[in-house]
């Protein structure tokens, strides 16, 4: 047996959930990163063109779609973690990118408390362990618990984060990895590149296990 069957022994024992399609949830056979073959063939990804303003180059694993939006919620709702192995699985960092650290996009105190994680932060560890850097929480936090952005436009997603996180000092001089669950206008992640910026970083980078393609293709 090798790891990788050895791995998946292991998970199939501790995680039933496992044993089912972590997009679908149907009980099928799935592949090493938990989904069947139809939801793998549904998988789109994003171009490389789909960066953002202020931020030195930007990433994300696949386009929001279905198969992405029915792993992600519970991901990140329902302490569903173990969905993790399949909306990180395509995320790929570029060789040109040089970096010191990974940073989660930070949830307010208070909502992790009520949530029990921040699944941008296990986003980053799942990266950590392909990428071998080290992940840096305390480099960022939230200042305010803002309202959540779903039903907002990326004028008010912008307002809505407008100073809403702090950056250390001690972020001066280094480049970074915003690491992000979805980009959806791109508004958090400008408003954490920009503050890192603001206390020295030299680059920011980002990355997002999905990304909205209805804003990347009207120019956001």
């Amino acid at each position: 047996m090798n790891k990788a069957e050895l791995k998946k022994l292991i998970l199939d024992i501790l995680l039933p959930q496992h044993l089912k399609c972590h997009s679908c949830g149907r009980e099928a056979i799935v592949n090493d990163h938990g989904v069947c073959s139809e939801c793998e063939s549904k998988v789109l990804f994003v171009p490389e063109t789909a960066g953002i303003q202020g931020v030195d180059g930007f990433v994300s694993g696949m386009q929001y779609n279905d198969v992405a939006r029915r792993a992600m919620i519970p991901f990140k709702y329902n302490g569903a973690v173990y969905k993790k192995e399949f909306l990180t699985h395509y995320i790929r960092i570029p060789e040109s990118w040089s970096f010191d650290c990974f940073v989660p996009v930070p949830l307010h105190p208070k909502r992790q408390r009520k949530r029990g994680y921040n699944q941008s932060e296990i986003i980053a560890n799942a990266l950590a362990e392909r990428y071998p850097h080290p992940v840096r929480t305390e480099l960022l936090e939230r200042l305010r618990d803002t309202p959540k952005q779903a039903r907002m436009t990326k004028k008010e997603r912008l307002k809505n984060v407008k100073h809403a996180f702090r950056a250390s000092d001690a972020v001066s001089g280094l480049s970074i990895v915003l690491v992000d669950d979805v980009r959806t206008t791109g508004a958090t992640l400008f408003e954490c590149a920009a503050e890192l910026k603001r206390r020295g970083a030299a680059r920011v980078y980002a990355v997002t296990a999905c990304c909205s393609m209805m804003e990347v293709n009207n120019g956001n």
